[in-house]
């Protein structure tokens, strides 16, 4: 809105500007009498006078210069151009001290902050389901990131509680949680393991959150939950006997090879169903796991006649590897259990219908 009074800069709505002619001027402009320096928005708001006779603008004088009255007839010794500058300027976009209002953005404050009210959610109230947690990463002061509670009078944490001071960058990091989530927590320090999908790293925690949408499903049949998708069971049993009252699958990746070597990778698949289209070489599996056990189903094409070859790892009973059934659409089968990183023992079953 527009504001009748001063500005920061030392103009307001209306200011006079006095100019005492040494004789043959024909503009006026800068410092006046008074050392203030000639300053306007538009010159349609602006009034002058010599010797307080009114000028006609465009007529007797211009503004086409910035900050300058011109085209003046040539002024006399002594006589007095007297300007009036009416300007506005607006202060916008602001929150009432009074009646208060919201922040669009954010906020940053260089000096301290006092209030005497809460800090309340959205619903502008404190409820026990909405909480405001704060967690720093030390007790130091030193260290960004801690929250202290202080004792207002001697600084020292003796008396803590009186005033909570937050060290740099820790409101950066806080986040405010749903209070509809699951959180899993460990009762003790091993915590789970999961493998962060950007690093392939196996990472620990002793606290998984699920945040809202995560689906859990429990069929009416199970008393446990049902995992699905991508999941690791880092360690089962815990040196005791695991049974399972079901059945326990493994899926079969079907994949068609055509001529060439081709490496299986045993971390992501055990079972394989493989349709030849050409002659393979089975080669050794990268970061064999001892104890994975699987199954391989070779299929021939149309065609028939395909041949497998093996990398050094795989070792046949008497070492000798089998001649695969090379009728057309003929299925053979090769069970295998990994002894060790080196060592795949497997035999082979043939001429399935």
């Amino acid at each position: 809105m527009p504001y009748l009074g001063r500005s920061s800069d030392g103009f307001g709505v209306r200011d006079r500007f006095v100019y005492t002619a040494s004789g043959s001027e024909t503009s006026v402009s800068g410092a006046d009498d008074n050392s203030r320096t000639l300053k306007f928005q538009d010159g349609t708001y602006v009034d002058v006078y010599l010797n307080g006779v009114l000028l006609l603008r465009d007529t007797d004088y211009n503004t086409t210069t910035a900050n300058t009255i011109g085209s003046l007839a040539s002024l006399a010794a002594s006589d007095i151009v007297e300007v009036v500058v009416y300007d506005v300027f607006t202060v916008a976009d602001t929150v009432s001290k009074t009646s208060g209002g919201s922040f669009g953005g954010s906020v940053s404050v260089s000096g301290g902050i006092t209030t005497t009210t809460v800090i309340s959610d959205e619903e502008g109230q404190i409820n026990d389901h909405r909480s405001i947690m704060l967690d720093g990463t030390d007790s130091s002061f030193a260290n960004e990131g801690s929250v202290i509670l202080l004792d207002g009078t001697d600084g020292s944490a003796t008396n803590a509680g009186e005033k909570l001071l937050f060290e740099k960058d820790t409101l950066s990091s806080l986040i405010r949680e749903n209070e509809d989530v699951i959180v899993l927590e460990d009762n003790d320090e091993n915590g789970f393991l999961f493998q962060d999908t950007s690093t392939s790293a196996r990472v620990s925690t002793t606290k998984i959150i699920l945040e809202r949408g995560t689906n859990l499903e429990t069929p009416n049949t199970l008393t446990a939950p049902k995992v699905t998708g991508v999941s690791e069971i880092a360690n089962v049993g815990g040196g005791q006997n695991t049974n399972f009252d079901n059945s326990v699958s493994v899926d079969i990746e079907a994949m068609s090879l055509g001529a060439g070597s081709h490496i299986l990778d045993l971390n992501r698949n055990a079972n394989f169903e493989l349709t030849l289209s050409g002659n393979i070489t089975l080669a050794n599996p990268a970061e064999l796991t001892a104890g994975t056990t699987g199954s391989i189903f070779v299929v021939q094409d149309g065609t028939g006649s395909r041949t497998v070859a093996y990398g050094s790892v795989w070792d046949f009973a008497a070492g000798t590897a089998p001649t695969m059934t090379t009728t057309a659409s003929a299925v053979d089968r090769i069970d295998y259990i990994v002894r060790s990183s080196t060592k795949i023992h497997a035999v082979a079953t043939l001429a399935y219908s």
